[in-house]
């Protein structure tokens, strides 16, 4: 098995909590955003439009509680 191949939930068990398998997980996380493939393109962008989401409800929550704040 190659880097290449090497994907972190085929990892053995606690591989990830060595130096070697933390630079393994973020070497393959680097690929797969940077990877043309189709279907990961739309996955990306379905975890953006997620994302937004939670940073828009945050914001928002933020903003209530300095209205709150502010009023009282």
């Amino acid at each position: 098995m190659n880097d290449r191949e090497w994907q972190p939930n085929e990892a053995q068990p606690g591989e990830l909590y060595t130096p070697e398998g933390q630079i393994k997980a973020a070497g393959a996380f680097a690929r797969g955003l940077t990877h043309a493939d189709p279907r990961g393109r739309t996955y990306r962008r379905q975890m953006q439009r997620t994302g937004l989401l939670f940073v828009a409800v945050a914001v928002a929550v933020v903003v209530a509680i300095a209205l709150v704040t502010a009023i009282f």
